[in-house]
């Protein structure tokens, strides 16, 4: 990963390998036949430029969990979302007022992924766990991932997760935690319900496991640096 000095923005660049090719020996569509490609991705910020993306994206994927537009952790208890309209229009008005944060993983002008983080004053649901385990929390949670059912298997959590670390160092580091899924060794599970992410994925970044969130969901920690 390079970080390109644009703003919140980091470029990725994937080498496609033999694990990369379909069961037909076919390349992804984005790639040319005859050689190895490179996918080329481009991590940026949400925000009030990049909310059209953002939005094109969640509603072409028909649509995202029902339309929740990944408002949930930004309800304090006892609140409840709403319809997917109001989801949407809530989550714009986080946005515009910069009180929702995520890292978009971009291919050409498309968004591919993204990855939800903020600090838990934005994030506050789901927090009673680290009562129980008596543990601090953290400076920065990293609560959701969303990936093109069409794009999954290229990398693109990965680049999501890393990007939101590199924007994350950008405005003072900390502790960040996920709530990774540890997934059973030998069983299929379903991509559906990886919102929160592989623990093997954030265990590849460096985060380290403080505890669980029920019996599959883990709780895994990570010091970024200030950048």
């Amino acid at each position: 990963m390079a970080w390109n000095g644009l703003g919140s923005e980091t470029r990725i660049m994937k080498k496609l390998t033999t694990r990369d090719i379909g069961t037909r020996g076919d390349v992804p569509s984005h790639t040319k036949h005859g050689r190895q490609p490179t996918v080329r991705f481009l991590v940026k910020e949400l925000g009030r430029e990049t909310w059209p993306d953002f939005a094109r994206f969640f509603e072409n994927r028909h649509p995202v969990w029902g339309g929740c537009w990944c408002v949930a952790f930004h309800l304090k208890p006892g609140e409840k979302d709403g319809t997917a309209a109001e989801n949407s229009a809530l989550k714009e008005r986080l946005v515009r007022t910069d009180r929702s944060h995520a890292a978009l993983v971009y291919d050409g002008a498309d968004v591919v992924g993204w990855c939800q983080f903020g600090p838990p004053a934005e994030l506050p649901a789901r927090m009673r766990g680290y009562g129980k385990m008596d543990v601090a929390s953290p400076d920065w949670r990293i609560t959701c991932f969303f990936v093109d059912r069409d794009r999954r298997g290229e990398g693109i959590a990965k680049a999501a997760l890393q990007g939101a670390l590199r924007i994350i160092a950008t405005k003072g580091g900390g502790t960040v935690d996920g709530y990774p899924i540890a997934i059973p060794r030998g069983k299929p599970y379903s991509n559906n319900f990886l919102w929160s992410g592989a623990a093997s994925m954030f265990a590849k970044l460096g985060f380290r496991r403080l505890g669980n969130f029920g019996s599959s969901k883990l709780v895994m920690r990570k010091v970024v640096r200030s950048r």
